[in-house]
């Protein structure tokens, strides 16, 4: 690999004012710059990121630990880089996978001398947060947690739910039946939003509880269940990956979308494919990166430490998924 000296000796100059381009300091002229920056990118020389960050005090960065098969990473990921350069810190990633668990990426990003850690829906024990959040600055995106001295960001998945279901009703939907995803996270908080809006029109609710998988595999076993006895009109699913393992398995049984049953999901993810085109309520990731990157920064320098929480809008995306509902309110597969 080209080092700091091969520069030099291409351009010409003492290796310490190549260093002082690459740090961004003072008293390097502007030509002079260019043409270390030019030699580098010839040579294909490339800072030590690291080495710099072990002879600063601080290290600059900020942690993120996600699980890379949430489809909501493919908007928040981009944000969350956003966010962290506009805060002037770098971000260093810790992905989760069956076989890498949270704690030994929470343990990676620990190994880079991270200065705050974002930690997108987590499935650690209160106890192991809170001696966390204890050790380093700590925001739990995408869950709520109690009794913990951290950030918690989440899309208010209550009133995002309350208004799909309210524009399935407005259609003139009445047997409107909700895919509930037990174990995901928050998942309490966008049930209680389809509750409330039955409860609202006097409707009776019509709930389909699914442990484990609260993915495309949940959807599927949760259409399985429905398929079983008479239709709904109206499915309302915990996210998008969730409508779309429904969908795709009411359309193998040769259930038509929207005109036998209209589906809706949350997160607009997988719901602006084509294929899908998917009523939804769309988190915005931008919102959520900006209020976890500002508020862990806040932390950092010490401007907060008792546990906050903020909420971001969720904004219906009404889409070709939804229509009126069918005549035959006994329709069966």
């Amino acid at each position: 690999m080209p080092t700091m000296a091969d520069v030099a000796a291409k351009v010409g100059v003492s290796r310490q004012l190549v260093g002082l381009v690459f740090r961004d300091a003072p008293g390097v002229g502007a030509e002079t710059a260019a043409k270390i920056r030019a030699a580098a990118k010839e040579l294909g020389y490339r800072p030590n990121l690291a080495a710099q960050s072990l002879r600063r005090d601080s290290s600059n960065n900020i942690g993120f630990m996600f699980h890379a098969d949430q489809a909501s990473m493919q908007g928040i990921l981009p944000a969350m880089y956003k966010s962290t350069k506009e805060a002037g810190f770098n971000l260093v990633l810790g992905a989760v996978s069956p076989s890498h668990s949270e704690n030994e990426a929470i343990e990676e990003l620990l190994g880079y001398r991270c200065e705050g850690l974002v930690i997108a829906g987590s499935e650690l024990s209160q106890s192991r947060l809170q001696k966390l959040a204890r050790e380093i600055p700590l925001v739990s995106l995408g869950r709520r947690i109690e009794q913990v001295r951290a950030g918690m960001v989440s899309s208010n998945g209550e009133a995002g739910i309350f208004a799909v279901t309210e524009h399935l009703i407005s259609l003139g939907h009445k047997d409107i039946a909700y895919v509930n995803a037990v174990e995901m996270r928050d998942a309490e908080y966008r049930l209680e939003g389809y509750l409330a809006a039955m409860d609202a029109h006097k409707l009776q609710s019509r709930v389909v509880d699914v442990e484990g998988d609260f993915a495309e595999i949940g959807g599927g076993e949760a259409a399985n269940r429905l398929l079983k006895g008479n239709l709904p009109t109206a499915v309302v699913c915990n996210n998008d990956q969730s409508a779309l393992g429904l969908s795709y398995r009411l359309l193998q049984a040769g259930v038509k979308i929207p005109a036998q049953v209209s589906v809706t999901g949350y997160d607009d993810t997988v719901a602006q494919f084509p294929f899908m085109n998917l009523t939804t309520a769309r988190q915005e990731p931008e919102d959520l990166a900006h209020y976890a990157v500002s508020d862990l920064v806040a932390r950092i320098k010490g401007e907060k430490y008792l546990s906050e929480t903020y909420l971001t809008p969720a904004q219906l995306i009404v889409r070709s998924s939804t229509a009126k509902p069918r005549r035959d309110p006994a329709l069966r597969a």
